[in-house]
């Protein structure tokens, strides 16, 4: 089998994606139909078999007879880009979990501190896609929910959806739990890693967590309420058709009590009273007095009366009273900014750095960390490393 060509450069991806957007424009709208014609794309790149065959060499779409089709990957990246994607991935976020239990088991392991870094900085970008993949498959179970009960013909397949979604909604919320008791149970990874975006990370993807148990409980509600609606219409359907069939066979006024039932209704006795509303204008009841007079009357045999509104009590001091209290921080920004400007190692850096208040060893690391993290992209590790009250640290420098 002749292996496909791949693209060497994400400025060689991005430049295919813009030079063929009508032609995945087009594909993308019709990808459900599974009928894009061969003829129809020659028409969009201007007739040049060149381009499609491109296309076909580096794995972006395939001929099939005389149709093509847009690869799987292409149309779940403009999926999930776009928001447009029905399926509910409950695999990925099991996926995700494992791999953080990998992470956490690898960090209590490593004994370089470098490595652990990467393997701490593992674990946060694996938190953030738990927490969007789980708001992700709540919102895609909603949609996919209304648009079963609401666009499905067919009875038996619109239960059985249902049914279906409700599963995997009971997998969101198992899922949802392994995390969350995870989260509890890793007490040593999460007091060793003093990382203030670790832990504003873990807030974030519990918080995420109790929006998505909110709108799953909705969502079950949701559910419940149309399977019930379905076996009604259904009932009611079966007791129409039975009735169909005793009128065809003459029979239902002798074996039904449809003729006395019908008699003892009166519809339009029955139907509410309506009532129309008729808005007054501004400009009128400003400048005419008789409206006024009216509105008086109304409200008077109504027993509207017209409250009287009394001062508020007067604000006490002590709410104006304003208190202040120091906080004593780090610009972060400005410290990096002198880091990269002068010659030493970071760690030697931090630790002579002028600060306005005393810090301890303690804020030093927690500082060196920091700056390590935000910008691993611009940092330069080398393979040695210094103690300093028994603290070993690598030598990092500006790169």
């Amino acid at each position: 089998m002749e292996s496909l060509s791949q693209f060497r450069t994400i400025e060689e991806l991005v430049k295919m994606l813009d030079r063929e957007k009508v032609l995945f424009k087009d594909m993308f709208e019709r990808r459900k139909s599974l009928a894009y014609r061969t003829d129809y794309a020659m028409e969009v790149v201007d007739y040049k078999r060149e381009r499609i065959q491109y296309l076909i060499d580096h794995g972006v779409i395939h001929e099939n007879g005389d149709f093509l089709e847009m690869e799987d990957i292409y149309v779940q990246f403009f999926e999930d880009v776009l928001d447009m994607n029905e399926e509910i991935s409950v695999a990925s976020v099991r996926e995700y979990i494992e791999s953080l239990k990998e992470n956490i088991n690898y960090y209590l392991q490593e004994t370089n501190e470098n490595r652990k870094l990467q393997y701490q900085g593992n674990v946060r970008k694996i938190l953030r896609k738990i927490g969007l993949r789980t708001l992700k498959n709540v919102i895609d179970l909603k949609r996919n929910v209304d648009v079963a009960y609401k666009q499905e013909p067919n009875y038996k397949i619109k239960k059985s959806r249902l049914i279906n979604l409700d599963e995997k909604r009971k997998g969101v919320k198992v899922l949802m739990s392994e995390c969350e008791k995870m989260l509890d149970g890793e007490v040593v990874f999460f007091k060793v890693t003093t990382d203030p975006d670790m832990q504003r990370t873990c807030m974030d993807v519990r918080n995420e967590f109790t929006e998505a148990d909110h709108n799953l409980l909705e969502i079950e509600h949701q559910i419940i309420e149309y399977i019930n609606q379905i076996e009604q219409q259904s009932a009611l359907l079966k007791k129409i058709r039975k009735l169909k069939y005793l009128k065809d066979q003459l029979t239902w006024r002798e074996d039904t009590n449809i003729e006395s039932i019908l008699s003892a209704r009166n519809p339009v006795w029955m139907e509410k009273r309506r009532y129309n509303r008729i808005f007054l204008s501004v400009d009128m009841l400003r400048s005419n007095e008789d409206v006024y007079d009216i509105i008086r009357k109304v409200a008077s045999n109504s027993n509207v009366r017209r409250l009287s509104r009394t001062e508020a009590d007067p604000i006490d001091k002590e709410f104006l009273r304003g208190e202040t209290e120091d906080v004593t921080t780090v610009n972060l920004t400005e410290m990096w900014n002198a880091f990269k400007a002068q010659g030493n190692h970071l760690f030697a850096f931090i630790k002579d750095y002028p600060y306005k208040t005393r810090r301890t060893l303690s804020d030093h690391i927690i500082l060196y960390c920091q700056i390590a993290t935000q910008h691993s992209d611009e940092i330069r590790f080398l393979d040695e490393y210094e103690t300093f009250e028994n603290i070993e640290y690598a030598i990092i420098y500006a790169s």
